[in-house]
């Protein structure tokens, strides 16, 4: 029986993929199996052990943030731990925005077999195992007389943590100080939590350069957003200019029409112009009053000099020439508002920029910005005007002259004095919308202040830095002297065991069918080379028990010393894709008996097991598949406390103990009561509904065995109304314009319950009993 204190083992992740959160604890067996639904994540966990399994063989990972971090995660970052009684295995920090990815693994030699494994090793190279393996593996590194360069190497080592643990203390004592203290900021702050002075030690890092803002700076921003008023005096957003008010095409056609002068003397004419209101209202008058009497003084005008005087100022009035006057009056008198209007202008700008300049010191983000005073612009608007209006005062002198328009463009003018109108406007808003969030800004502040002191530290302790730079150096040239001494040790060639092996395990699968030439490292048919190659000869089945075989073979690549085997811990990600039965009992009887010897002989007869010269290996085995878990869970290949079922629980993944056989009927089920009870549904759920409807239909209606006839029967039975087209639809992936409502969904969850509880009564309260 298992120890109640012996540790356990642990998986941690955090947006990985669609796992959001998890941190859950293992059994304390050297073998753990884990069943996982597809979609919940069980890929992104098996991947993230392959990048530390490829960071271990000194692979490229700098693709692993952009592969593994959900894209849900708000800071573009994401980990994974996996650890055994509080020591960590293998660890990976992720950064998605960088592009960047920490890995460790302490004292663990993953080898991971998943479907990466597969397509790199084999698939891409036509399944022809490569045989240029030039690893070997030393015998037994306790003959080297390492005594002196390992006491060397715990020196040094010693002395790098003495270092950095001064470094840290110190780093930490002035984060308090400078951000937390005079700040104001939040601990918990991602910025704040993150901030790590390991980042400045790898010797590619260069010392920084003086950050910009400095923190002191930064500290001063913070305080002038202190300082807002309650109620801050905002500058006034300005009205744009009716640059349409004019009709200039009517203007410019007044200008150039030629009109005749009236018969009406010049001396009539001088002295209408004098007074023109005066005496325009008097005729208006008379032709309207038909009153023979004058207007002013009330005495005749129906005969003598003033009828004919009378009649003179009528006549004037009735000309084309006072017309044309009239006309160009009033376009000039519109070009002489508009003047007006723009000459207005200036001190409002001035005003603006008067009260802007005086609440853009208060936030650090608006400093730099400048409100426009449309100096040239607002000349340009008046010139233009004024170019217009002396065209018009000099035709209304010369009316029977053809007069061109000026080439000034006022419509232009104005709309380029608009458009700093509306720049003014929108900084002004911007300012308004900063003020008014201004809270956001003393946030982002803090955050800059993280950045700036982290950088600001590195160049006052940079002494410090470029010290334990050094030690960890003196750490890794130790090391290095130590793995030298070990090469010295006798050798074995890591190709040959390979080799050895894998011949082994073919033997074991298929008998004598597929032999393998360990001379020239390739597959042949019996005694016959494969002339179409493996490729194109080997089923899919027989593809994948090649690889699995393989895969175990290829520990003798992963290890540098007999003693390494012992730290191996195998991952195998669904080994039973596209597998007829025989090779799936195969692959589980193979995992139960598989052991390792100190020296690092393989083998699958259960009878070496001894746990003490030969002993199983670590193993973590995922799968989707209910089949093989069933098998594995049957067949004793795990022990039925280390079994465990990957869950997600709204934004929380959890691994529960599963000590029992895997019913897909009842775990889909479970789902849909889920759904029904307010879970979101989500891309297995449509699936699931079909596959109960199916599963009732089939074992409880037999004479209705298609699904479809079966919906019928139901929803004239009993009148439950199941959307078939709907199920059809979203359970086979098939395109649709709209996608199926939440509403529809739930309905469809609960229409479903319906028809479990009227044809298999029971199985719903078996579900809920077992939560």
């Amino acid at each position: 029986m298992s120890g109640t204190n012996k540790p356990k083992l642990r998986v941690s992740a955090r947006y990985l993929g669609p796992v959001f959160s998890l941190d859950q604890e293992l059994s304390d067996r050297e073998q753990n199996l884990i069943f996982a639904r597809n979609g919940t994540g069980k890929s992104f966990l098996s991947r993230a052990l392959r990048y530390l399994d490829q960071n271990g063989q000194l692979e490229n990972i700098e693709n692993a943030s952009k592969n593994l971090v959900s894209d849900e995660s708000t800071d573009g970052k994401g980990k994974f731990t996996i650890s055994h009684g509080g020591i960590a295995l293998g660890e990976l920090s992720l950064d998605q925005h960088s592009n960047t990815v920490t890995a460790s693994a302490s004292d663990t030699v993953f080898h991971v077999f998943s479907e990466d494994f597969v397509h790199e090793e084999l698939r891409q190279k036509g399944y022809a195992p490569s045989g240029e393996i030039d690893n070997t593996i030393a015998l037994d590194s306790e003959i080297i007389k390492t005594k002196d360069a390992e006491e060397a190497l715990k020196k040094a080592v010693s002395d790098e943590a003495e270092a950095a643990k001064k470094l840290n203390d110190a780093f930490n004592s002035s984060k308090d100080t400078e951000l937390v203290d005079k700040t104001g900021i939040n601990r918990r702050l991602g910025e704040f939590k993150s901030l790590d002075v390991a980042l400045y030690l790898p010797d590619s890092v260069a010392k920084p350069d003086t950050p910009n803002p400095t923190l002191s700076e930064i500290i001063q921003g913070l305080d002038a957003i202190k300082s807002l008023p309650a109620e801050p005096l905002y500058p006034e957003v300005m009205s744009l200019l009716k640059a349409d008010d004019i009709d200039f095409p009517a203007m410019t056609e007044s200008l150039e029409k030629e009109t005749s002068p009236s018969s009406v003397s010049e001396a009539v004419k001088s002295r209408i112009d004098a007074h023109r209101e005066f005496f325009e209202k008097g005729v208006k008058f008379l032709e309207q009053s038909g009153d023979e009497k004058c207007p002013f003084c009330k005495q005749g005008v129906s005969s003598g000099d003033p009828k004919a005087v009378i009649d003179t100022y009528i006549q004037y009035f009735e000309a084309e020439e006072q017309k044309h006057k009239a006309e160009l009056r009033g376009y000039w008198k519109a070009l002489h508002e508009t003047e007006s209007e723009v000459q207005q202008i200036s001190p409002k700008f001035a005003a603006q920029k008067t009260r802007y300049d005086t609440l853009k010191r208060l936030l650090p983000s608006k400093k730099d910005t400048d409100l426009a005073l449309g100096e040239q612009e607002i000349k340009n608007a008046c010139a233009a005007i004024s170019d217009w209006k002396e065209t018009v005062e000099c035709k209304a002198k010369a009316l029977s002259e053809n007069t061109a328009a000026p080439a000034s463009d006022i419509k232009k003018s104005l709309e380029d004095l608009n458009r700093v109108i509306e720049q003014n406007n929108a900084l002004i808003s911007d300012l308004s919308t900063a003020i008014r969030r201004s809270d956001d800004e003393r946030k982002k502040l803090q955050r800059d202040a993280c950045g700036a002191f982290s950088i600001g530290f590195a160049r006052d302790n940079w002494a410090d830095i470029e010290a334990l730079r050094g030690r960890r150096k003196t750490v890794r040239e130790r090391q290095a002297a130590l793995d030298e001494l070990a090469k010295d040790a006798p050798k074995t060639d890591g190709r040959e065991r390979v080799a050895d092996t894998f011949e082994m395990l073919l033997k074991v699968f298929f008998g004598d069918r597929y032999l393998f030439d360990k001379v020239n490292f390739v597959l042949r048919r019996g005694d016959h080379e494969m002339v179409r190659g493996p490729n194109r000869t080997l089923s899919d089945g027989e593809k994948t028990a090649i690889a699995f075989c393989y895969f175990i073979a290829c520990v003798h690549k992963k290890v540098k010393s007999v003693s390494e085997y012992q730290k191996l811990f195998l991952v195998f990600d669904d080994p039973v894709t596209s597998m007829s039965y025989d090779y799936i009992y195969t692959i589980a009887q193979t995992l139960k008996n598989l052991s390792i010897s100190k020296s690092g002989e393989i083998s699958v007869n259960a009878g070496k097991i001894d746990g003490n010269t030969r002993s199983r290996p670590r193993l973590l085995i995922l799968t989707h598949s209910s089949y093989f878990f069933n098998i594995c869970f049957s067949n004793r290949i795990i022990k039925s406390e280390a079994a465990f079922s990957l869950q997600r629980h709204e934004a929380t993944h959890q691994l529960k103990s599963f000590k029992r056989y895997v019913a897909p009927f009842q775990d889909q089920l479970r789902d849909i009561i889920s759904v029904s009870e307010g879970r979101d549904a989500d891309h297995t759920t449509a699936n699931a509904i079909r596959s109960v409807l199916e599963a009732v239909g089939r074992f409880c209606r037999p004479d209705k065995p298609e699904l479809t006839d079966f919906i019928s029967f139901v929803a004239a039975e009993d009148g439950i109304e199941l959307k078939s087209t709907l199920i059809n639809s979203f359970s086979h992936g098939t395109f649709y314009d709209e996608v199926p409502s939440h509403e529809d969904i739930l309905q469809a969850c609960k229409d479903t319950l319906a028809v479990v509880e009227r044809y298999a009564f029971g199985q719903i309260e078996i579900i809920r009993r077992a939560a």
